[in-house]
């Protein structure tokens, strides 16, 4: 029925054309052929389908472009801030204290929670951070702190949150965000320049979760294997290596890190599975957690199985 109105509706449209140039005398043999060039442009016109008629914008365009591109797994998110998303995320997890029900609750809920030590990890990007209150939270037992990030970037809250999160008798790390696509030595250098070992508690975490165009994989290992000696030799033990589940699966999964422990970032109800079914201290179950204290969304993070504190000590 749809078809034969639409034919109905384009033959009146036609035969309306057709009365209107009769009318207007416009069958002589010199506009004879003007006629049959004008109707048909717009039997044209009028048959088209509106889509087809619409001029394509930049916005379509690129649309269009980005449906050929291939899809990449959504772990790593660069900021160190939500890496490895889960159909099933926990959100919104609380230790913020103060309510006993509420607290057995959540922890039923996320199933992440309980008798596991808690922590946290920040920078510039939490803002101001009340010290005293996070430091009454008896479930938070370690805090990392963003130094610094590939050769040339210093985070302005790192010594301001470090000194008041030891004032207040948190344990506290540092940590740097690896940039592949700049020299090993370089970054180290620059960790350095606002790292103080004799002023942190926890050993120092390499924040792993991007690669760099260009780089290939070789280049990749050979400058965080060369960061990761370097920060060996001057702090006396070996690291922590954060870095998303689906990014270790991929690229650094295979026993190649076998001697350094792992802080796995996987945003889900379950702790996360590594291909090789390798062992790891830390999970970040989410980026999204309450923290009072702590504007906004912080990420959380707890150990695993048997592990604790002891064993990330500086």
């Amino acid at each position: 029925m749809l078809i034969i109105f639409y034919f109905s509706l384009h033959t009146f449209h036609i035969s309306l054309f057709y009365r209107i140039f009769a009318e207007i005398n416009l069958f002589s043999s010199m506009s004879h052929r003007f006629y049959i060039f004008f109707l048909t442009l717009m039997m044209l016109v009028v048959c088209l389908p509106a889509d087809a008629r619409k001029k394509p914008n930049k916005y379509d365009m690129k649309r269009e472009n980005a449906s050929s591109i291939p899809l990449i797994d959504p772990d790593p998110i660069n900021r160190k801030s939500k890496p490895d998303s889960s159909p099933r995320v926990v959100k919104d997890v609380s230790l913020r204290g103060g309510d006993a029900g509420g607290q057995q609750a959540r922890r039923q809920r996320s199933g992440v929670q309980g008798q596991f030590p808690q922590g946290i990890d920040v920078s510039h990007h939490q803002g101001y951070i009340n010290w005293v209150e996070v430091a009454r939270n008896r479930e938070i037992q370690f805090v990392y702190l963003k130094a610094s990030e590939g050769s040339n970037y210093i985070d302005d809250t790192y010594l301001s949150n470090l000194r008041e999160a030891r004032r207040n008798g948190l344990k506290v790390g540092p940590y740097h965000f690896f940039r592949p696509g700049v020299d090993a030595d370089a970054q180290f250098r620059n960790m350095m320049s606002v790292v103080n070992p004799k002023q942190i508690d926890l050993i120092p975490m390499i924040d792993v979760e991007v690669t760099s165009r260009g780089v290939s994989p070789a280049t990749f290992h050979a400058r965080l294997e060369r960061l990761l000696e370097l920060v060996t030799k001057e702090f006396g033990k070996r690291p922590i290596i954060y870095t998303g589940k689906n990014f270790y699966n991929k690229h650094m999964y295979g026993g190649r890190y076998s001697r350094y422990k792992f802080w796995i970032a996987a945003y889900s109800f379950e702790e996360p599975m590594l291909y090789d079914d390798d062992d790891y201290l830390i999970w970040q179950y989410t980026g999204q957690g309450s923290l009072r204290g702590v504007r906004g969304n912080v990420d959380l993070n707890r150990f695993v199985g048997n592990h604790n504190v002891k064993e990330i000590q500086y």
